[in-house]
């Protein structure tokens, strides 16, 4: 079986629900093989971020703008978001446009490690789809900027499934190993609640602890 579940399931969470609000979007990122996040991790990144009510987001990843779009629409959140390519900074900003959303949306254009590093402010909710390789360090740097009770919320973690492989083809085996040792690391700290999902291609939640906890 491919995937991380039966792709019977898959299919089947795929046909419900939805945001037609979206499907053009979404239709421009299959054709043009533009990745976004997948159905149902966008169902529950929408239930998060409207149930949370974060005043501030931070994205880690924008590509043609789809998720942030989606958080400002369940959200009233301002949301930053971070894209290191001219190309896709300058459609994410036209399809931000297109709903409206540019005086709540910026669109930062910088490598993520570098904007961590700079920026002095911080988030409620941080969303991190950016290089998979690179998510530890993008942790290490998140957490200082994540406010008390807020969430990250990381995805393609499991990678096509391919992180529980003991090997992997060349291509994939840096990204691979880079998030087995994510994983490890995130839930071998005593500091952290941790939730790993089977959702879309694995997505990972993280908030620190209280101290009664």
């Amino acid at each position: 079986m491919d995937g991380i579940v039966n792709p019977k399931v898959t299919d089947y969470i795929q046909k419900l629900g939805g945001f037609p609000e979206l499907k053009g979007i979404e239709d421009y990122a299959r054709v043009n093989y533009v990745p976004i996040v997948l159905k149902d991790a966008a169902r529950l990144l929408a239930f998060q971020v409207a149930q949370m009510k974060p005043e501030r987001i931070l994205e880690l990843g924008t590509a043609i703008g789809y998720s942030a779009i989606l958080m400002a629409l369940y959200s009233e959140a301002r949301i930053v978001t971070i894209e290191r390519e001219q190309n896709m900074k300058d459609q994410a900003e036209e399809n931000i446009r297109s709903f409206n959303l540019e005086e709540r949306i910026e669109v930062v254009l910088s490598e993520c490690t570098a904007f961590l590093r700079d920026t002095k402010d911080s988030y409620d909710f941080i969303f991190m789809d950016a290089g998979k390789s690179h998510y530890r360090e993008y942790f290490d740097l998140s957490l200082p900027k994540l406010r008390k009770g807020g969430t990250i919320l990381c995805d393609n973690v499991l990678y096509k499934g391919l992180v529980v492989n003991e090997t992997a083809e060349r291509k994939h085996r840096t990204n691979v190993v880079k998030l087995q040792e994510f994983l490890e690391y995130v839930h071998s700290r005593n500091d952290l609640m941790v939730s790993l999902l089977s959702v879309g291609d694995g997505m990972l939640l993280i908030r620190r602890k209280d101290n009664n906890e």
